[in-house]
Formats: C-alpha cells, sequence, structure tokens
C-alpha cells in the first residue's frame, strides 16, 4: 500500500494584511495606541488559523483592524484619508460569524461582487457597543458607495447600511 502523500504548500494570498487591536476604554488615537495582534498575513492557512485561535469573546468585545499592509488603521493614513466606509450595525449574536466570514473575504479579495473593485478596499473594522458592534469595510476612495457592491454575508444586513467618508484630523 503506497503511502499518501500530505501537501505542505501553502496558499499564497494576493497582499499581506496586518490585524491590530485597540483596547475600547483606551482613550489614546494615535498610532502607538493600536497594537498589532499579527502582522504578515500572507498565506490562506494563517487566515484560517487566526480565525481559529480567535475568541468569540474578543471580537465581541475589543477594537479589531485588519489592514492591508502598509496601511494604518487611522482615517489620516495617506491611502485612507480619501477613502470612506461601509457601516453596519450586527446584533452580538451574530458578530463572530460575520467577522470570520469578512475576514475570510477580505483576504480572499472576495469582498466586492466585482473583482476589480477589491484593490479598493483597505481593511475591515470591528468596535464594540453594548448588545452590537459596529462592522466597517474600509475604501481608499469615494467611488463605490452602494452597499450592493459587497458581496452577500449571512447577517451582514446591506438594509441599514451607512457609506461615510472618512474625516481625518491633521
Amino acid at each position: 500500500m503506497d503511502a499518501v502523500s500530505i501537501s505542505t504548500q501553502l496558499h499564497t494570498l494576493n497582499d499581506k494584511w496586518n490585524i491590530y487591536y485597540h483596547l475600547p476604554d483606551n482613550k489614546n488615537w494615535d498610532l502607538s495606541s493600536y497594537k498589532v495582534l499579527m502582522s504578515d498575513i500572507d498565506c490562506a492557512e494563517a487566515v484560517i488559523a487566526l480565525n481559529t485561535k480567535l475568541h468569540d469573546h474578543v471580537v465581541r468585545n475589543c477594537m479589531l483592524f485588519v489592514m492591508r499592509e502598509g496601511i494604518t488603521p487611522m482615517w489620516e493614513d495617506p491611502k485612507n484619508r480619501n477613502g470612506g466606509c461601509f457601516s453596519y450595525k450586527v446584533s452580538n449574536k451574530h458578530v463572530p460569524e460575520v467577522w470570520k466570514n469578512l475576514f475570510y473575504c477580505l483576504c480572499g479579495e472576495s469582498l466586492c461582487v466585482k473583482p476589480e473593485h477589491s484593490k479598493f478596499v483597505n481593511g475591515i473594522t470591528i468596535s464594540p457597543k453594548k448588545n452590537f458592534c459596529i462592522i466597517k469595510i474600509w475604501l481608499s476612495n469615494i467611488d463605490i458607495q452602494d452597499p450592493n457592491s459587497i458581496v452577500s454575508i449571512p447577517n451582514l444586513l446591506k438594509q441599514g447600511c451607512l457609506f461615510k467618508k472618512h474625516e481625518p484630523e491633521f
């Protein structure tokens, strides 16, 4: 009987991603207040491992930012300042599932209905509130403002989704 060979080849992403966290009670909003949880996420296996290990409690109660490499989680970043974001209100019971699906779609460059729009997506963020979280999809420009340009993700409701232009403070 032949031995079964197991592939150890990694599935490389089109870009690298970094995940940051910011504690909700921290009133400091300069770049040093954002802590890197993991950097140089460059393969599907790393995304899956991180999504598996990231506890639901952390996702519901901590501000998380997944940003394309070279882009900081601040509106003032040159690659964010002319952009905006889709903002969604998500019930706490659906937050972990929505976050995981968004994270997979983001890193797999499959978040937009039109694949050519993926290059304008800079990242995703989550901000906890009392019984819900605000989840945002950050874009590098304001050309895409229709929530229907984002793929359907269970429990990420397009009804009530707002597009907000970034308002950097210089």
